[in-house]
C-alpha cells in the first residue's frame, strides 16, 4: 500500500529538483568561466576533474537514483552501501524532518532487498549469502527484526519467486515502484537542501524572470478583455455598462509595454479591433476572436507553448510558423520543412524550445531566442517519419515515435535532451505497432503511449508495467488525466473514451465525438483534444468546429464553438486565470484563438 500510494503520483509530494540541476550547471560555468578569466587555470582544471566524478551528479534526482541502482545490478552491496551513505551525511541528515526520516528506512530496506531480489534473478546465489553473512548482525542492529525476520530464510528457501512471502517482490511493478519512490523522495530532499549563496542569487534570478513572464501573461488577459469592452458592454451585468475610452486602452497598453523592459513613449504597439459582443455559451461566455491567416494551405498542428507566450502552427506544405496573439498577432519566425511536419511539441517548462518531427526521420529543434533550428536528431533507422514526440517535466527526456510511410515499422526513442543522445529503445509488446501518441505524467516518471494496434501502454522507467487493448481502431490521441489516475485516449472511429488506471484498464466513460469516420482519417496525431490545467474540461476537434466537453464525473458536452468555415484539424488551450484561450487549426489554413470567459 506504501508503494501504490506513491505510484499514482497524487499523494506524495514530489518536489522536482531539476531547477536546482539547471541552476548547479549555469553556476559551474561561470565559476569557470571566472577562473579562467582570472588566469588559475590550475584551478580550473582541479574543477572540471573534481566535476567528472562528481557523486551527487549535478544535484539531479533522476542520475543520483540511477547511480544507486547501478550498485545493485553491478552486485556491489559495498558500494551501495558507502554511496547510500554518502548522501545520507550530504543530504537526508539535513532535513529535520520524522516522516522523511521514516521514509529514509524503509527505502533503505526496500534498496538491499531489491540488492537480493536481483542477485536471486542473475542467479548470484553466492552474492546473496555474502549480503546475510556481512550485513545480517548490521540489519538487525538497527531496530529492523520484524521487518527482516523472515528475510533471512531466503538463503534457504526453494524457488523463493513461489513463495508467498517473497513472490510480491518479485514483481516488475515493485521494482518500478520502488525506482519512482526513489526518485520521489531524493527530489523532496534536494529541494529542501540549504542552498550556498551563490545558487541562491541564480534561483532567484530564475524567480524574478518567472515573475516577469507571470505579470506578461496576466496583462495580456486583461488586454483581451479590454479589446472586447471598447464598446459599451451589452451582455454584461444587470443595470451596468462601461464604455472604455482610448485612454485606457492606452493605459494597459504602457503597463504591457513597461513588463517587456521598453519605453511606453518609444514603442506603441496598435491593438487589434477584431472582437465581437460577449455571446454565452455552455458554461463559458465567448469575449472575442483572433485569427491567423498567414497560412496558404490546410493546417496540420496548432499548439501553445507551455507559458502561453507563443503559438505555433503548420500546414501541408511543411511551413512553420511560430507567433504571438497580444498585444497583436504578429509572426515571429518562419521554416520550410522540406519532408513535411508530422509532429510538434513544445519543451515543457522552456517556454524557447519547439520540437519538430519531420517525414524524413529527424527531429528538429527549433531556439526560439535565437531564430534558428539549433540542432537535429536523427532517428536511427532509414526511411521513417517522426510521428510522435513528447519530453518530460524539465524538458531532461525526449521521446519520439517513428514509422514508415505504409505504417508497417515502429520505433520508439528516449533521448537525453541535455547531451542530444540516444539513451534506449523502447520496447513495443507484445506485437511491435507504429506508436502514434505519447504523453509524459507530472514529474516524468510515467509515459503513456497509443498505438495503431488500439492498445494503451504505461511505462514506468521506460519499461512496460502494463497495457490493454483500448479499441479496435487505431489510436490518435492519449493523454494523462490532470490527476494521474485515468487515461483519455481518442481512437479513428471517433470515439472519446477515459479509463481508469487503478484497477487497470477499466473504462470509465466514453462518448463518440465525430461520428463519420470519414472526418477521424489524418497523418497527423496527438492534436484532435486537448485537458485543460484543471481537469474539468476538455477541447476536441468535431467536423468544422471545436466543442468543449465537461470531465467532471462523466464526458458531456457544455459548450460549442462558431464554426470557422472548414474542418477543424487541431485543437489545444491555455488556461491563464479564469479565462480561457481556445486555439483551433482548419483546412483553411486559418488559425483562430478564441477568448472565453468562465
Amino acid at each position: 500500500q506504501w508503494y501504490q500510494r506513491r505510484v499514482r503520483g497524487i499523494y506524495v509530494n514530489t518536489c522536482i529538483s531539476e531547477n536546482m540541476s539547471r541552476s548547479c550547471s549555469v553556476v559551474d560555468d561561470m565559476v569557470r568561466e571566472y577562473l579562467l578569466f582570472r588566469g588559475f587555470t590550475k584551478t580550473a582544471q582541479t574543477l572540471e576533474s573534481e566535476i567528472k566524478f562528481d557523486k551527487d551528479k549535478s544535484m539531479r534526482a533522476d542520475k543520483i537514483t540511477d547511480h544507486l541502482l547501478s550498485f545493485v545490478y553491478g552486485f556491489d552491496i559495498v558500494g551501495l552501501k558507502d554511496y547510500w551513505s554518502h548522501l545520507n551525511k550530504r543530504f537526508f541528515r539535513r532535513i529535520p524532518n520524522t516522516a522523511i526520516h521514516n521514509t529514509l528506512i524503509k527505502l533503505e530496506n526496500c534498496l538491499y532487498k531489491y540488492y537480493i531480489i536481483n542477485a536471486q534473478q542473475s542467479q548470484k546465489h553466492d552474492k546473496v549469502v555474502e549480503f546475510f553473512e556481512r550485513f545480517g548482525g548490521e540489519i538487525l542492529g538497527n531496530g529492523n527484526k520484524d521487518t527482516w525476520r523472515e528475510w533471512f530464510s531466503f538463503p534457504y528457501v526453494k524457488n523463493p519467486e513461489l513463495n508467498p512471502i517473497f513472490e510480491p517482490y518479485f514483481q516488475q511493478i515493485w521494482s518500478a515502484t520502488l525506482h519512482m519512490s526513489l526518485q520521489n523522495f531524493i527530489s523532496t530532499v534536494l529541494d529542501a537542501v540549504p542552498l550556498p549563496a551563490l545558487l541562491q542569487w541564480k534561483d532567484n534570478t530564475f524567480d524574478e524572470t518567472e515573475e516577469k513572464h507571470q505579470l506578461q501573461k496576466e496583462l495580456s488577459v486583461l488586454k483581451m478583455k479590454l479589446q472586447d469592452k471598447s464598446t459599451t458592454e451589452e451582455g454584461g451585468l444587470p443595470g451596468k455598462q462601461v464604455t472604455l475610452t482610448r485612454s485606457d486602452l492606452d493605459i494597459a497598453e504602457d503597463f504591457y509595454i513597461i513588463s517587456a523592459g521598453r519605453s511606453p513613449d518609444t514603442v506603441r504597439s496598435p491593438i487589434s479591433e477584431r472582437g465581437s459582443s460577449r455571446a454565452r455559451n455552455g458554461t463559458f461566455t465567448i469575449l472575442n476572436h483572433k485569427d491567423y491567416t498567414e497560412h496558404t494551405t490546410p493546417l496540420t498542428f496548432a499548439q501553445f507553448s507551455c507559458e502561453g507566450m507563443f503559438c505555433a502552427t503548420s500546414d501541408a506544405n511543411g511551413v512553420l510558423k511560430v507567433w504571438t496573439f497580444s498585444p497583436e498577432i504578429k509572426t515571429l519566425h518562419s521554416f520550410v520543412m522540406k519532408s513535411g511536419v508530422f509532429a510538434l511539441h513544445w519543451a515543457r517548462k522552456i517556454d524557447k524550445l519547439l520540437y519538430v518531427g519531420t517525414g524524413d526521420g529527424k527531429i528538429k529543434i527549433v531556439n526560439i531566442s535565437n531564430r534558428k533550428i539549433s540542432q537535429e536528431l536523427c532517428h536511427p533507422t532509414e526511411g521513417l517519419r517522426v510521428i510522435s514526440l513528447a519530453s518530460n517535466l524539465m524538458a531532461t527526456n525526449l521521446v519520439s515515435s517513428a514509422t514508415d510511410p505504409s505504417y508497417t515499422r515502429a520505433e520508439v526513442v528516449v533521448w537525453d535532451c541535455k547531451t542530444r543522445e540516444l539513451l534506449q529503445h523502447l520496447e513495443i509488446t507484445p506485437c511491435p505497432s507504429p506508436v502514434t501518441s505519447t504523453h509524459y505524467n507530472h514529474n516524468g516518471n510515467l509515459l503513456v503511449s497509443g498505438a495503431k494496434d488500439g492498445m494503451i501502454r504505461v511505462y514506468a522507467d521506460y519499461q512496460c508495467i502494463m497495457g490493454w487493448q483500448a479499441h479496435e481502431a487505431p489510436l490518435h490521441t492519449v493523454k494523462f488525466s490532470v490527476d494521474e489516475n485515468s487515461v483519455f485516449s481518442y481512437c479513428a472511429d471517433g470515439t472519446l473514451t477515459q479509463w481508469r488506471l487503478y484497477p487497470m484498464s477499466q473504462m470509465m466513460h466514453s462518448i463518440t465525438i465525430n461520428s463519420d469516420p470519414s472526418l477521424c482519417e489524418t497523418l497527423h496525431f496527438g492534436c484532435d483534444f486537448a485537458l485543460d490545467s484543471e481537469g474539468k474540461f476538455l477541447i476536441a476537434a468535431r467536423g468544422t468546429q471545436a466543442a468543449i466537453y465537461s470531465i467532471e464525473g462523466g464526458i458531456a458536452e457544455d459548450s460549442v464553438l462558431p464554426s470557422q468555415g472548414g474542418l477543424v484539424t487541431a485543437v489545444d488551450w491555455h488556461v491563464p486565470y479564469s479565462t480561457r484561450l481556445c486555439l483551433a487549426a482548419t483546412v483553411t489554413g486559418i488559425a483562430r484563438i478564441t477568448g472565453l470567459l468562465n
